[in-house]
């Protein structure tokens, strides 16, 4: 990631239960080790509960079968997160595409969310992916970025995913593994999505197909 790693400012949005098909089975690409599918959005409808802003630092709206998500100012990071989802063992996928700004963005997952803390996973448009965990609103730095050729640059879409059991947690990006982690401040928290400006702004990124499921007993 060019310039290094740069630290914006932590915007905390929260939204309600948003779900298209609750119910169901369903696996997680190339894993097998996903159980029962607990929530879904493909954003086919605003209706679905995802709150819209039209000013601010952060903008969100919906679009085209998509969610997306503008961090206006630079170096401005911020998520929104489903505070229903209170979970601690799941895997979570979202497909994430640049659609305006610089490749030197920040995109992503927050999880085991709660006021003040949340752990991130997040790629960028340049190729590379991080790990991060915020700790009473300031960001700590738990993994420098690191460059992968799993990840799509540019304006290509990324398939997302995450899975989160106990206290390890492992990366991916496209169906291949990037790493793991291993933290056990956060035990349970929400789930949401990240977006993030570096020196320039005007970061924009479409989230679509988010899902979450339960790990196979």
């Amino acid at each position: 990631m060019a310039g290094g790693i740069l630290i914006g400012t932590l915007a905390v949005i929260g939204f309600a239960v948003a779900a298209n098909g609750t119910d169901g089975q369903g696996t997680a690409t190339g894993n097998e080790e996903a159980g029962k599918l607990l929530f879904s959005d493909d954003f086919s409808t605003s209706k679905s509960g995802w709150t819209t802003y039209s000013k601010g630092s952060l903008l969100a709206a919906y679009k085209n079968g998509s969610y997306i998500l503008t961090a206006v100012p630079a170096n401005y990071w911020s998520y929104n997160s489903n505070p229903r989802l209170n979970l601690t063992d799941f895997i979570v996928e979202v497909e994430a595409t640049k659609v305006n700004g610089p490749d030197d963005n920040v995109f992503g997952l927050a999880f085991r969310r709660r006021p003040g803390y949340n752990y991130a996973f997040l790629i960028s448009s340049d190729g590379y992916y991080d790990f991060r965990e915020i700790n009473n609103n300031t960001y700590v730095d738990s993994q420098n970025w690191t460059e992968s050729e799993s990840i799509k640059t540019g304006s290509q879409p990324n398939l997302i995913k995450l899975v989160a059991q106990g206290d390890k947690f492992s990366f991916y990006a496209n169906g291949e593994k990037l790493g793991d982690h291993v933290d056990d401040t956060l035990v349970n928290g929400s789930i949401g999505l990240y977006v993030g400006s570096q020196s320039e702004g005007n970061v924009t990124i479409a989230f679509d197909n988010f899902k979450v499921w339960s790990l196979k007993e």
